[in-house]
């Protein structure tokens, strides 16, 4: 399985407290959240990464060079903003194996989700979590057969946990012209033309995106180490 991480961003949520560097590049325990993340999915089998990297790039590929811990590393770089959805087609040459399914991960979300039970139903699928109380996410709602009808109800305490399923045929469609997002434009298109579908995961899970949740993810890494 090969995997894109979406690190391209300017994070600007989190300059307050991350202003040197990519937000993937902010430290939990003493390391970047991106490592964490590169770990984890190698455990989980990843065999390529392929990291989409815009703003302060040059500080990412200092760091991690050409692979991490035997796993090649490839960059695709953005020369200016192309949006998460730019990012993620301007990554997809770098797939070793397009006819294959793939991974994509955003670069500021840590999500548990055992690769061998994420089961690939249609042209894009979305690892899903269910939160307590929803204050800051868009909600998303499925039907019986767990494809998406909706990426924005505020009353489903079901979201998005930033890791997909993809087929590179189902990005065929799109062009890398101008800035595109894959959660506003990309995913609401394919779940338009009944390709995208859900599946619920109940594994550690965090967004680094606001200071709040940042300065939570340390204690929470943390207590997942000790545990």
């Amino acid at each position: 399985m090969e995997a894109i991480i979406l690190a391209g961003g300017f994070g600007t949520r989190l300059r307050s407290v991350c202003s040197d560097r990519p937000k993937p590049m902010a430290e939990v325990q003493e390391k970047p959240f991106l490592e964490h993340l590169l770990q984890y999915w190698k455990n989980q089998g990843v065999s390529h990464f392929i990291l989409s990297v815009g703003y302060l790039h040059s500080v990412i590929i200092n760091y991690f060079g050409k692979e991490y811990q035997g796993i090649p590393i490839d960059y695709a770089i953005e020369n200016e903003p192309l949006g998460t959805g730019g990012g993620l087609l301007k990554a997809l040459p770098y797939l070793h194996h397009p006819e294959s399914t793939f991974l994509v991960l955003n670069g500021d979300t840590f999500f548990e989700v055992p690769l061998a039970t994420f089961a690939h139903k249609g042209e894009a699928t979305l690892a899903l979590y269910k939160i307590e109380k929803n204050t800051r996410y868009h909600g998303v709602t499925l039907d019986n057969f767990s494809k998406i009808q909706n990426f924005n109800d505020p009353s489903s305490l079901l979201i998005n946990g930033g890791c997909y399923l993809f087929d590179k045929k189902s990005l065929a469609q799109f062009q890398q012209k101008e800035p595109l997002s894959l959660e506003k434009e990309i995913l609401p298109i394919l779940m338009s033309q009944g390709t995208c579908y859900g599946q619920l995961f109940d594994g550690f899970f965090i967004d680094i995106g606001i200071p709040e949740d940042y300065d939570r993810s340390q204690h929470l890494f943390l207590q997942r180490q000790v545990e």
